[in-house]
């Protein structure tokens, strides 16, 4: 047999494959004969088979142009509308956005999906879109949104603030090369929001400690910290952290994870968490069965498995949940381009905005709201502790398979259309994500709804009615946009349109999703189905694990309906317990203190008692256990002065129940 291989081509290969260990060997050239050298070629060629098994970290090495790895292009599917034809924001004639926002997207009452589908499918949405979809924005750029009447929230005069996306080097030159846009993560299915899309934050993510291949995890097992010591005490001061969205100014505290915008909310927090805990769990079980596998494998072949049943839910579970079928999977086929397209990032997969509740529910595990009471989302943008005063990500994993998402339409909760990431309890320097969606449209060059309907083969529509099908919704689309329906703007079109049958959506976002996720599925050769690595039945495994089965084999959550993305009440679960819910009364004072407070709670059973003391950031300060009596029970507290002036938390905790108390020390 003759190999066409130099070595400096097999050292090549061996070096952009993502694995971590090296091979050394010796070649006398002098001596060496053909046996030798054919002995050599082919434990090279083994070990270049055995690192081809794996996905770079970045994406490289899956297509052979390395479309749909970091920092590449992102694909146009639809015709470009700049105001000049090169990269000016097609703004000046068209509506303005907050106007948009304010006649067309004000919600009023609370509006539930047709097709009871619950929180989780907004909620494994938005951690699928930081998997696949990441435009950075020029803060040097600024394109903000004008406030320019009366406003019920801004002042006229008042901006919405908004950066451009960030144009891919050296585009936007003339009319034969119109600006476009790169995407900074992996646009493939394959578990870059648990892990990274680069060396340094994978690295990092890893638990040095670790000689099974395991991801750095905190005191509760939830995410790291952005601290030296992935805990909440540690420093922040160290180097090579990675960077992290919207920092608490406050605390400088955020959890780390493979995406940067992990702390938006803590549902989001919550999917980040079960993921990285599914990658250990799966290190752990590797390790034992296989004890002669190296860390750095057994950390690949988990990370190989976690992002398949990525794939899975995808495709088995959530599109299907939403009325979305795609054709049956023949193989992998490089002519599909795996890039996410520019009309899917910045206005289609934007869809889950219209589905947000105001409220993020917390339960128990017993399906009892927690007394606490459940968080307002304007109170939960980028506040992570929360995690950690909730008791965990439990209690927002049972509410949101119980709670309704809202309908897919042209209406958004105030939270996100006024105090988007509020600096202040009036929404002072609150945004209005709708306003910035339309924006966002018109600044990176997408054509108005009806040719963008034309460009993936659908019928022009004639008329605003022949949108909705509702008469209010076309009215007051028509008195916005001036009776002109070509000028409806895409994203808007698209949350307007009339439901398809059995679907979440209409016919345009639905045609669009089924493209780019069968780009992805098909153009994608780690897809798992073309996997040769795994044998028949552990892809037909693969395809029966749910989102259920991930979150309730890394929890101690005890019960949840097994298709998670459809809403059930808790007391309807099949084979639910008998709920008892145990009343947990209790109150301080005084409230404020200066040195001095007790905590008086009743108690229906003696059910040993956890009080613990965390800081306004969430900090453990102090705890202590305590055999409760029946009835009325008194707890003295003393604050020194080694506690400084501040808002603290004092937590009564016990198997079935837990309250948290506010306590201002002055």
């Amino acid at each position: 047999m003759i190999y066409s291989l130099s070595k400096t081509s097999i050292f090549g290969l061996l070096r952009n494959q993502c694995i971590s260990y090296s091979i050394f060997f010796t070649v006398d050239y002098k001596t060496q004969n053909s046996r030798r050298l054919t002995s050599m070629m082919m434990f090279l060629l083994a070990s270049i088979m055995v690192s081809a098994q794996y996905r770079t970290i970045d994406g490289t090495d899956n297509h052979p142009e390395n479309l749909g790895a970091a920092h590449a292009v992102i694909c146009q599917k639809t015709t470009l509308s700049y105001e000049d034809g090169i990269s000016q924001p097609a703004a000046p004639a068209r509506v303005n956005p907050r106007i948009i926002s304010n006649y067309v997207f004000d919600q009023n009452e609370r509006v539930d999906n047709s097709l009871a589908l619950s929180d989780f499918v907004w909620a494994f949405g938005q951690f699928l879109d930081h998997d696949i979809s990441l435009v950075g924005d020029n803060h040097d750029e600024a394109l903000p949104v004008s406030v320019i009447e009366d406003d019920e929230f801004f002042k006229t005069g008042d901006v919405i603030v908004m950066d451009r996306s960030i144009a891919a080097e050296g585009s936007g030159t003339d009319i034969d090369n119109p600006r476009s846009y790169k995407n900074e993560i992996t646009s493939f299915i394959d578990a870059s929001n648990v892990y990274g899309s680069d060396e340094e934050r994978a690295l990092w993510l890893r638990d040095s400690q670790s000689n099974i291949g395991l991801l750095k995890v905190s005191q509760g097992d939830l995410l790291p910290w952005n601290t030296d010591n992935g805990e909440l005490n540690g420093s922040t001061t160290s180097s090579g952290i990675p960077e992290m969205d919207n920092i608490d100014v406050y605390t400088n505290r955020s959890f780390v994870a493979g995406d940067s915008r992990a702390n938006e909310n803590p549902l989001l927090i919550s999917m980040h968490t079960i993921f990285v805990r599914e990658h250990n769990r799966i290190c752990k079980e590797l390790a034992v069965a296989n004890p002669g596998w190296s860390g750095d494998k057994i950390y690949l072949e988990a990370r190989k498995w976690v992002g398949a049943y990525m794939q899975a839910i995808t495709y088995f579970e959530w599109l299907p949940a939403q009325g979305i079928f795609l054709p049956s999977y023949n193989s992998y086929n490089e002519s599909f381009d795996p890039s996410v397209s520019n009309v899917f990032s910045a206005a289609a997969f934007r869809m889950g905005h219209t589905l947000i509740n105001s409220s993020l529910i917390r339960m128990e595990n017993d399906g009892v709201e927690m007394q606490t009471g459940n968080i307002e989302l304007r109170d939960a943008y980028f506040n992570p502790t929360l995690i950690n005063i909730s008791g965990g990500i439990e209690p927002y994993l049972i509410g949101m398979a119980t709670n309704l998402q809202q309908e897919f339409d042209c209406k958004m909760v105030d939270d996100l259309r006024n105090f988007l990431f509020a600096d202040t309890p009036n929404g002072a320097f609150g945004l209005d994500l709708a306003a910035i969606n339309i924006q966002r449209g018109r600044e990176r060059g997408l054509p108005d709804f009806n040719t963008v309907r034309y460009n993936f083969g659908l019928p022009r529509i004639n008329d605003f009615l022949g949108i909705t099908g509702d008469s209010e919704t076309a009215e007051v689309l028509s008195q916005i946009y001036e009776g002109d329906f070509n000028d409806i703007d895409p994203w808007v079109g698209m949350l307007a349109e009339e439901h398809e049958p059995g679907a979440l959506m209409g016919k345009t976002v639905m045609t669009i999703l089924e493209k780019q996720f069968q780009a992805l599925r098909d153009g994608d050769r780690f897809y798992f189905e073309n996997d040769a690595s795994f044998s028949s039945e552990e892809i037909e495994s693969i395809k029966n694990t749910t989102l259920h089965d991930i979150i309730t084999r890394n929890t101690d959550i005890s019960l949840m309906q097994e298709n998670v993305f459809d809403a059930m009440p808790y007391e309807e679960i099949p084979n639910g317990p008998e709920l008892l819910a145990l009343e947990l009364e209790a109150s301080l004072y005084p409230n404020p203190v200066t040195t001095q407070t007790t905590v008086k709670f009743y108690m229906e059973t003696t059910t040993p008692m956890a009080i613990v003391l965390y800081s306004s950031t969430g900090e453990k300060i102090w705890s202590q256990d305590y055999e409760p009596t029946l009835g009325e029970n008194f707890i003295n507290l003393e604050f020194d002065d080694y506690f400084p002036r501040g808002i603290y938390n004092v937590k009564l905790e016990t198997e079935s129940a837990f309250k948290i108390l506010r306590l201002l020390k002055y």
